[in-house]
């Protein structure tokens, strides 16, 4: 079951964390450069004109020869100089599920500097896969880029080692520096499973009586569509008018006070499956605006709810070291 994860991340707007860490400038030392191999046979075709001039004494040939070379020598400089100076710092990144694709940000501060074009950054993905993506910064501008790392198993994952080069202007020559952020994200384990609550016998209904907008028959108003609601509550009008999905809220009876426990998905017999179904329980059980308290090894939540209580209860599982 829901197999587009991507639902999930309309369904809660997941708040992202900002790692500190020092803003990083590249300074010559950290920046090396050798001729492409386009530069190679450059520089091989302007020694046999050298030659060539020095043989027939050929004035015409001599000029062209120096210029060429000093034009190559002129694009050492600007390849060199499209990555000194660059100011990298850390931007925010965001928890994700399980097999989602992480999104770490840097932010690329040009300010009071000409104009870089052509810089690729290229990061190591899962299975060792090279990941790279090319963006120009204008000049006097700060601007940001995301590198997605796909995600493959729950617990943390880690940017690591980037590597940003250019072979800006002739492709002569190639530059290129190494930096390295401890950045680190949070990874939930993939919700999957039934998407109907346990009804055990720690569940109880909670404020009988008390005003909820998911029962009741007299209509409160809209919101919008969230996975885990029911097809009977969607605005199909809106619908057919090319609307996005919308949800009819009614006035009714309090949501039922649920604890999501270690023994109902013990029978499962595999800890990432168990894992997976107690996520999607906590999906659905914060849809429907239950108040839900979580029970595994060595860890236990009081039943609450809310977008703090929530986050507690993910991070539970994805640290989650078995029993």
């Amino acid at each position: 079951m829901f197999k587009n994860l991507t639902g999930w991340r309309k369904l809660f707007s997941i708040r992202p964390t900002t790692m500190q860490s020092s803003p990083l400038v590249l300074k010559r030392r950290q920046i090396f450069i050798i001729p492409t191999q386009s530069g190679g046979w450059f520089g091989l075709v302007l020694l046999v004109m050298l030659f060539g001039s020095m043989n027939y004494n050929n004035s015409m040939g001599y000029m062209l020869t120096f210029l060429l070379a000093s034009m190559t020598i002129v694009s050492i400089l600007h390849t060199h100089r499209t990555l000194l100076g660059l100011r990298i710092e850390v931007g925010k990144v965001a928890p994700v599920f399980a097999f989602e694709t992480a999104q770490f940000q840097l932010w690329l501060d040009n300010r009071g500097q000409i104009a870089r074009h052509v810089l690729v950054w290229q990061h190591k993905s899962s299975h060792n896969h090279n990941s790279s993506t090319t963006i120009d910064i204008p000049a006097n501008q700060r601007i940001n880029i995301n590198l997605p790392v796909l995600a493959t198993r729950r617990g943390r994952i880690s940017l690591g080692r980037v590597k940003v080069s250019t072979r800006f202007p002739l492709g002569l020559f190639y530059a290129w520096a190494y930096v390295h952020f401890d950045i680190v994200t949070m990874v939930y384990p993939q919700p999957l499973g039934y998407k109907t609550l346990p009804l055990s016998q720690q569940s109880e209904n909670v404020g009988e009586g008390s005003p909820h907008d998911g029962g009741g028959e007299d209509f409160i108003g809209y919101r919008d569509y969230q996975l885990g609601d029911s097809p009977r509550h969607i605005d199909w009008k809106a619908v057919a008018r090319e609307q996005e999905l919308m949800i009819k809220q009614f006035g009714g009876m309090s949501a039922a006070q649920v604890w999501l426990t270690w023994d109902d998905v013990r029978t499962l017999n595999n800890t990432e499956a168990a894992l997976s179904q107690l996520c999607l329980w906590i999906l659905v059980a914060e849809s429907q605006r239950a108040q839900y308290g979580l029970k595994i090894p060595n860890c236990t939540f009081e039943p609450d709810t809310g977008e703090l209580h929530r986050e507690r209860c993910l991070q539970a599982l994805a640290l989650f070291k078995g029993t």
